[in-house]
């Protein structure tokens, strides 16, 4: 991806071609950002064979859209400005409590980890994670989450099993003390898991739908 491809994304997804495809011809394209009209025929051009927008030409004007790649790339680019400007020591994320597939619970039962837990975060935590589904703004927040460094959580063996690494970050929601822990994995995703000596579910009153706020320490 070449740096003006990021000015032409935004372009794009401030005409609304973030969320639906939009009227824009490289002519207008251009008049936007600044170039000729075969300068934005070739970004376009770019962008699509590095799969940042999608095209249909099924109409007589062409229409454009960013495509996920393109709008992940808008919201690494938008964390990294919240991270200039506005993100110090503490970060502010909100939620949507959903139910998981009771996987945390199996994990938080491995004496590997529960040994750590209460080395680094000064606590055990109940078995099982609170899950929050993040959209809209806060996938930003969610992207500096993930390029944080927070605290180490060893990978270890038992059983003839591999269990992976992980990073936590103390948090609190209300006056409820928790941490968000993330598997050091590859594939995104947009659930946050959160942990806490307490049923978080019953200490927080909360049902799938809510929304959860948590003060994160970075």
């Amino acid at each position: 991806m070449k740096p003006y491809h990021v000015e032409t994304l935004k372009a794009i997804a401030l005409m609304g071609g973030l969320k639906e495809y939009v009227n824009l011809s490289s002519g207008e394209l251009g008049k936007l950002i600044g170039v000729s009209q075969q300068s934005a025929s070739q970004r376009i051009l770019e962008m699509i064979r590095d799969g940042l927008v999608a095209r249909d030409l099924a109409t007589r004007r062409q229409r454009i859209r960013l495509t996920p790649k393109g709008g992940e790339v808008l919201r690494k680019e938008y964390a990294d400005y919240q991270r200039i400007y506005e993100v110090k020591e503490t970060l502010t994320i909100s939620g949507t409590v959903t139910s998981g597939l009771g996987e945390g619970a199996f994990y938080m039962r491995q004496r590997g980890y529960k040994d750590q837990f209460r080395k680094k975060l000064w606590f055990e935590p109940y078995e099982g994670t609170l899950n929050l589904k993040i959209s809209g703004p806060d996938l930003a927040k969610l992207q500096i989450l993930q390029e944080s460094p927070g605290i180490e959580i060893s990978g270890f063996e038992a059983a003839g099993r591999t269990f992976g690494g992980a990073k936590c970050f103390l948090a609190t929601s209300g006056h409820v003390d928790c941490a968000v822990i993330m598997p050091i994995r590859t594939h995104h995703t947009d659930v946050l898991e959160v942990i806490s000596k307490h049923y978080l579910r019953n200490a927080l009153g909360l049902k799938d739908g809510d929304i959860v706020e948590l003060a994160v320490t970075l």
